[in-house]
C-alpha cells in the first residue's frame, strides 16, 4: 500500500511539473523534483502509453555530448474540462483543454426561477455537452461558479441573494452522479481567483485579490439594488482564502447606510442609471477602489486582478485604483502592486471555474497533505484520469 501511495504521489508531482512548465524534459523533472531518473522514466512512459502526455521535439545535447533530451508536454487531445457561470438571468460556459486553451464558449439567456437551480444546472449541462461533442474531446470534469456563500468542500450553497437561496442547498446531494463526471462548485469570485492561479501558474502568484464586478441585466425595480454585484476572491500564500465560514470575499461598502439596499452607497434610482450616467459610474468606481486599496495595503498584496462585464478601460479604473492605493499608504515609498484586467472579461467566472477543475486535476498530493480536501460530487478521481 505504501509503495502504491508513493507512486500516486510521484505521478501527481510529475504531472503538475509538466503542467506548470507546459513543456519540459525528463532530466529537468528529475532535477526539479529530486527524483531518480528511473522513477521519472517509468512514470513518464506510463503516462505516454495512457495518452495523457506526449513527446514533442528533441532538445540540444549538453556540453559533454550524449543523448539529446526529448521534450514532453500534455496531450491537448486527451480531454477537456468545463466551467459554467450561473447568474439569475443567464449562464456562460467555457471548455478548455489540458493546456488551458479555450475550445468552446457559449452564452445563453436563461432565467433561473426560485427553487429550480439544480434542474436548471442539469439542463445547462445537457445543452452544453451536446454542443461540446463536436470538439471530439472527452469531458473530464465540470466546475460551476455561483454568487453567494459557498462551501466547496461539501458542495453546499449556504446563501445566495441573487439566486434567492436563504437556506443551505446541497448541490452534490441533489445532483448526485447525474452528470457522469465529477462536479465542483465555487463562489464566482473565488472561481476567478482559481483561474488566475491555474492559467498564470508559471508566474508563481502568491498573494493577490480578484475583484469581480458584474452589472446585471435586471429590469424589475424590486430587485434593482442587485444590479451592481461585487465580490472578491482572495489568495494568500498561493491558496484561495475561504475564512472559517467560507464567506471570505463577501462585501458591503463601509459607506453604505441603512437606507441603501445594495452593496454600495448608491440609491436604487442611481443603481438603475449607473450605465447611463457617467457621474454615478465615477462615484461607484471611486468607492470600489477605496476598498480595494485598503485590502491591498493591509494584506500587502502583489497583484489586483479586475474582471467582470464592467467597461474597465473606458472608466479610467486603472488610474483611479492606482492613486487610491498610493493615498492609502502612509510611508514614503510607492506601492508596486500590479493592476491587471482579466482578458476573459465576461467569461472570467466560467474560465476560472474550468481552471479550478484543472487545479484539482494537477494537485500535488504531497503538498495537499493536511489541507482541506475539496472533492467532487462523486468523491473519486476524475474519470479517465490515470490511476497508475
Amino acid at each position: 500500500m505504501a509503495v502504491k501511495r508513493t507512486k500516486v504521489i510521484n505521478t501527481s508531482r510529475i504531472m503538475r511539473e509538466i503542467w506548470t512548465n507546459r513543456e519540459t524534459t525528463r532530466i529537468n523533472i528529475a532535477r526539479n523534483l529530486g527524483l531518480d531518473k528511473s522513477t521519472i522514466s517509468t512514470i513518464v512512459n506510463d503516462l505516454i502509453a495512457l495518452g495523457v502526455i506526449k513527446e514533442t521535439r528533441e532538445g540540444e545535447a549538453g556540453p559533454m555530448g550524449g543523448r539529446k533530451p526529448v521534450h514532453i508536454t500534455l496531450n491537448d487531445k486527451y480531454g477537456c474540462v468545463l466551467g459554467i457561470e450561473l447568474r439569475p438571468e443567464s449562464y456562460t460556459a467555457v471548455a478548455v483543454d489540458l493546456l488551458g486553451e479555450v475550445v468552446f464558449s457559449k452564452f445563453e439567456k436563461m432565467e433561473i426561477a426560485e427553487g429550480e437551480l439544480p434542474s436548471c444546472l442539469h439542463e445547462i449541462e445537457q445543452r452544453v455537452e451536446r454542443e461540446l461533442s463536436n470538439c471530439n474531446l472527452p469531458l473530464l470534469g465540470i466546475g460551476a461558479g455561483l454568487p453567494g456563500v459557498i462551501d466547496p468542500v461539501k458542495g453546499i450553497i449556504k446563501y445566495s441573494i441573487p439566486l434567492k437561496i436563504d437556506s443551505p442547498l446541497n448541490l452534490y446531494d441533489r445532483l448526485g452522479k447525474s452528470f457522469g463526471v465529477p462536479f465542483f462548485i465555487e463562489n464566482d469570485a473565488n472561481a476567478c481567483a482559481w483561474g488566475e492561479l491555474a492559467f498564470h501558474r508559471q508566474k508563481d502568484l502568491r498573494d493577490f485579490i480578484f475583484t469581480l464586478v458584474e452589472l446585471r441585466d435586471i429590469e424589475k425595480t424590486v430587485h434593482i439594488h442587485e444590479k451592481t454585484a461585487v465580490g472578491f476572491g482572495i489568495v494568500i500564500d498561493g491558496r484561495v482564502h475561504y475564512g472559517y465560514q467560507h464567506s471570505a470575499g463577501e462585501f458591503r461598502s463601509i459607506l453604505r447606510g441603512p437606507e441603501n439596499k445594495g452593496q454600495f452607497s448608491l440609491t436604487d434610482e442611481e443603481a438603475f442609471r449607473i450605465e447611463e450616467d457617467p457621474s454615478i459610474m465615477a462615484r461607484f468606481i471611486h468607492e470600489l477602489c477605496l476598498h480595494i486599496a485598503l485590502f491591498v495595503n493591509t494584506f500587502n498584496l502583489s497583484h489586483v486582478f479586475l474582471g467582470g462585464n464592467l467597461d474597465w478601460s473606458g472608466n479610467n479604473v486603472h488610474d483611479v485604483l492606482y492613486h487610491a492605493i498610493q493615498e492609502n499608504w502612509p510611508y514614503p515609498d510607492r506601492v508596486n502592486t500590479q493592476i491587471a484586467f482579466s482578458s476573459l472579461g465576461e467569461r472570467a467566472v466560467a474560465y476560472g471555474a474550468a481552471g479550478m477543475v484543472l487545479e484539482r486535476l494537477f494537485a500535488d498530493l504531497e503538498l495537499m497533505e493536511g489541507a482541506p480536501e475539496i472533492r467532487s460530487n462523486s468523491g473519486s478521481p476524475l474519470p479517465g484520469w490515470p490511476s497508475i
